[in-house]
């Protein structure tokens, strides 16, 4: 196996921990403008953008070509799908691809950019043996759009179950916070449309024992930072808004552990956000830490399902928020902590794992790159025999 991506500034190789050798392109889009002209595009920005993905995309396909040939290509997202014919011209092997979101339908997506990724997808899905992505609704919205995608092998964002060690304070010391002090955490990007201005808002109301403590960064930090230095008459260790910076991901969980709740409140701002299942319903119960989410379909099939947190209305009205919050008891957040271990287990990367593999074993044989042992041969030879009869 071997993977390959994009670097902004320079090329990189380096190997995994696991010992699989990553190669990242320097992306090199000079040749853009030249591009247009040369294929006679219309100017404005749908063409920029559309020869700007191509190039992208080709670029990949270059790199992977001049390393090796490869028995299945398993392409993530958008971008490089725009060189899966290549691909398919040149390995005539089976192309994979694994939808991450609902490319035309973003947060926030201009929408130039909503046409030139469904217009990838158009021109590509005619190269696809084997189709990837998170949920049914993601795979329903896919299958109604672009008939001609196989059956979508459903996917999710699950981590590998990790044994749990006792917390050792770090979230609440770096925050500033007493120990007893119950934590509703945000952490990743501080980014538009991810509920920040209404976790802000609902900080007000807040039971003196809670604090929301934002981890992360982007965009939106100084909005929070006015929260952070704002008066307020709370006891020292029980501030109202905390922030404390990002960690490296291998770090994650053990600071993860301090939270009482983790919050995952996506604004309702295109089906890529209301039909999203994203890592953290999978990180927060792996940390033993319950969920309080926006009740987006498949985020709420799984809270409701395991009993491993609540939701709020996608209006995420900071009252109701707050309200939701308070009135938690600790009985009831160990009972949601108990849930999130039965979770982890029965939603852990090992559960899922061999619907991966299981696919690239059928779509190699089919195409004759994977080698099958005799005696699966043989099986396979009187299973066929016997439908016959």
């Amino acid at each position: 196996m071997r993977l390959f991506g994009l670097a902004s500034d320079k090329t990189k190789e380096f190997t995994l921990s696991n010992g699989v050798p990553v190669h990242l392109q320097h992306r090199d889009l000079t040749d853009a403008k030249a591009r247009i002209q040369r294929e006679g595009l219309p100017r404005g920005r749908e063409s920029s953008i559309w020869t700007s993905f191509r190039i992208q995309g080709e670029t990949l396909f270059e790199s992977v070509e001049a390393t090796f040939d490869p028995e299945i290509v398993h392409i993530h997202d958008h971008l490089a799908f725009s060189a899966a014919g290549k691909y398919k011209e040149a390995f005539g092997c089976p192309i994979i691809w694994d939808a991450h979101e609902i490319y035309e339908d973003l947060a926030s997506i201009e929408e130039v950019r909503a046409t030139v990724n469904s217009r990838i997808i158009q021109d590509n899905v005619q190269h696809v043996d084997g189709f990837i992505t998170l949920n049914q609704s993601i795979a329903d919205f896919y299958h109604a759009r672009y008939p001609e995608l196989p059956k979508a092998v459903l996917l999710p964002n699950a981590v590998e179950r990790v044994a749990q060690t006792s917390y050792d304070g770090r979230l609440h010391e770096k925050a500033g916070l007493a120990a007893d002090q119950k934590i509703l955490l945000f952490q990743g990007g501080y980014s538009p449309h991810r509920g920040i201005p209404a976790l802000l808002e609902a900080s007000k109301e807040l039971d003196d024992s809670w604090s929301m403590v934002f981890m992360g960064w982007g965009k939106l930090e100084e909005d929070i930072r006015g929260y952070v230095d704002a008066k307020s008459d709370r006891p020292v260790g029980r501030a109202r808004v905390a922030m404390v910076p990002g960690t490296p991901h291998d770090e994650l969980l053990k600071w993860t552990a301090g939270a009482t709740l983790g919050t995952i409140p996506y604004e309702n701002t295109g089906l890529n956000h209301l039909y999203c299942s994203p890592n953290k319903l999978w990180e927060y119960p792996s940390a033993g830490v319950p969920i309080l989410a926006t009740d987006m379909p498949e985020m709420k099939k799984k809270i409701d399902e395991y009993g491993i947190g609540l939701t709020v209305d996608r209006a995420l009205d900071p009252t109701e928020i707050a309200v939701a919050v308070n009135r938690l008891s600790n009985l009831d957040l160990g009972l949601m902590r108990r849930n999130c271990a039965t979770y982890a287990v029965a939603e852990s990367w090992h559960n899922y794992e061999g619907r991966l593999t299981g696919l690239h074993t059928r779509l190699g044989k089919a195409y004759g790159k994977v080698r099958t042992p005799w005696p699966e041969q043989a099986r396979d030879i009187i299973l066929r025999l016997f439908r016959r009869k």
